[in-house]
């Protein structure tokens, strides 16, 4: 049966309307979807390759009347992809079944003509994160553990997280948190996709008319109260050695993964300190021209993880990953974000927020340990990651 959808301009509200909704907001584009007019779930070591196909039959059975008059407006899918193949957790790909897109004060709307679907009762969801499956000295412990790793193998860096947890009663509803960590982070994607939400710093991928970038962020420093104690921390941050050392290999990373893939691929040759409301990252733009015929997520099969979220040499960091840390990360640190009919699409990096589980929300924030890690200052560095997630459920007014 053909997909039958159509494509409408509309005008942007003075206020997003969000409330029981999937959304993928940045900076200049934001978008809305309301219920699931059709889902594909993937587990293993071909989910990707297997939602990139479930996308394409979708596509091959759309009927799209755009009557928008805007070019570039097109069917839209979610997609949230879980970090590791051995994950309990599905990755999911999902068109809503209504579609909302602002640009400015333009955007369109994508109907999906499709039975209605049943929405889920939601719980208005503030309060407090304690300690998960890691408290703070078994963190500690557990970046001492990778430490001793360096000594014995070829491993020149893993991302260790930890993890916060806060009870539930039912499905919560994340209408205030989405929005606080949209005001606060405006700098950055927030995301509610599927399981995962929060506000990543972090651009895995953009396909843009045949072009794909990406802002690799790796290196982390706590924001100072002074602006010349704030400047001093970025100066620092841009000198460290350890952190120069953790940049160099998420850039590295990822220009070896898209060479394959794109017909140049450039980085730029310094990084940048890019300034958050809590803390200073060293980041990397990165650009390429994809080949003909390759797509968004034909790449990030390839791509995820980077060493940004894992560590390298991939592999060994996977294994030292699932071998120290106690809980599943499910959708935590993979990539989230949309894609649409006419090859365009962004997908961050799941991070900055949280995993919706049965009877309660999971915040994750992860380190990048080098040889040059100490323990105290990695847990001091998650405290500071986990600032967004406490500050969206906080109880106090937008």
């Amino acid at each position: 049966m053909a997909l039958k959808v159509v494509i409408r301009k509309i005008v942007a509200p003075k206020q997003l309307e969000i409330a029981g909704s999937s959304v993928f907001l940045g900076m200049g584009q934001q978008i809305i979807g309301t219920g699931k007019a059709i889902e594909i779930a993937a587990k293993g070591k071909n989910r990707v390759a297997d939602l990139a196909a479930g996308w394409k039959e979708i596509l091959a059975s759309a009927e799209i009347d755009n009557q928008s008059g805007l070019n570039d407006a097109g069917l839209i899918a979610l997609t949230s992809i879980t970090f590791s193949e051995s994950s309990a957790q599905d990755s999911v790909l999902y068109v809503p079944s209504v579609t909302r897109v602002y640009r400015d004060e333009i955007g369109f709307e994508v109907v999906v003509e499709s039975p209605e679907t049943a929405t889920e009762a939601l719980q208005p969801t503030l309060g407090v994160f304690q300690d998960g499956s890691f408290s703070s000295d078994e963190f500690k412990a557990a970046v001492g553990k990778a430490l001793e790793v360096f000594s014995s193998t070829n491993l020149e860096k893993v991302v260790i997280g930890r993890d916060l947890v806060m009870p539930t009663d039912s499905r919560p509803d994340l209408e205030v948190p989405l929005k606080k960590l949209h005001e606060r982070y405006s700098d950055c994607w927030t995301y509610a996709v599927g399981d995962v939400f929060g506000a990543s710093p972090e651009l895995l991928l953009r396909a843009e008319n045949g072009e794909v970038s990406a802002r690799v962020l790796a290196g982390t420093a706590g924001r100072g109260t002074d602006p010349d104690v704030d400047r001093a921390i970025a100066e620092g941050l841009a000198h460290s050695q350890k952190n120069r050392h953790e940049h160099e290999f998420a850039v590295s990373s990822m220009v070896r993964a898209l060479e394959p893939f794109c017909d140049f691929v450039e980085a730029d040759p310094e990084p940048f300190s890019l300034a958050l409301p809590d803390l200073w990252h060293l980041a990397t733009d990165v650009k390429g021209k994809l080949r003909d015929g390759v797509s968004l997520l034909d790449t990030i099969a390839k791509l995820h993880p980077t060493a940004a979220v894992a560590g390298t040499p991939t592999i060994l960091a996977e294994k030292l990953i699932n071998e120290l840390e106690p809980f599943d990360r499910a959708g935590y640190a993979g990539p989230v974000g949309w894609l649409s009919s006419n090859g365009d699409g962004e997908l961050a990096i799941a991070l900055r927020g949280g995993i919706i589980e049965p009877n309660q929300i999971r915040a994750i924030a992860g380190c990048g340990i080098v040889i040059e890690s100490d323990p105290e200052a990695e847990l001091a560095e998650t405290e500071l990651k986990f600032k967004a997630v406490r500050h969206a459920f906080a109880a106090e007014s937008l």
